[in-house]
């Protein structure tokens, strides 16, 4: 009786080359790990559903931007400017324009609780000879105005003098 496929030495010389295990990993690999896409934030970033307040059950929009753990730290830094009592104070009030805010600076922890932080890379890395002030990875601010209204939502009427203050504000803090 003579065979007209000769398949078992052609499975013996793929199994010796180790292409099919090769090919068999490499398709398990890439089918049940999916990779990561991390989100370099440039300048700043606006994200919704941050720190709840009296009022916003939904929670805030938060103003999110990269620390640099080279400057002395953000809350001692708003501590001077405003000359706050204390340095871990986390709201006060600014004057803008003529119209009062008030601004909530998030802690570590709570930035960590409200956003997904690893979505996020972080490109201010520093070796620990070199940190002076925190080593929080971001900081996160809100604002809201006299009526207690989420300044930096989509539909606030005070989203652009809101934005220009806390990018002059985190400007200001870079350039200690």
């Amino acid at each position: 009786m003579r065979k007209l496929f000769h398949v078992e030495p052609i499975l013996k010389t793929l199994f010796n080359r180790g292409f099919l295990v090769f090919i068999i990993v490499a398709f398990i690999s890439s089918s049940c790990i999916t990779q990561r896409h991390t989100v370099e934030i440039e300048n700043y970033i606006l994200l919704q559903r941050g720190k709840v307040v009296l009022g916003h059950a939904d929670g805030l929009t938060a103003f999110m931007f990269e620390n640099s753990p080279r400057k002395i730290p953000f809350n001692q830094f708003v501590a001077d400017k405003y000359q706050l009592p204390k340095y871990n104070d986390i709201e006060h009030t600014v004057d803008v324009d003529g119209n009062r805010f008030k601004i909530y600076v998030y802690e570590n922890a709570e930035i960590e609780k409200y956003f997904d932080t690893s979505e996020f890379m972080v490109t201010k890395q520093e070796n620990e000879a070199n940190i002076k002030g925190s080593t929080a990875k971001f900081i996160a601010l809100s604002m809201t105005d006299s009526n207690n209204q989420d300044c930096l939502a989509e539909k606030s009427l005070f989203k652009n003098i809101s934005t220009k203050y806390l990018l002059q504000l985190k400007d200001e803090y870079n350039n200690l």
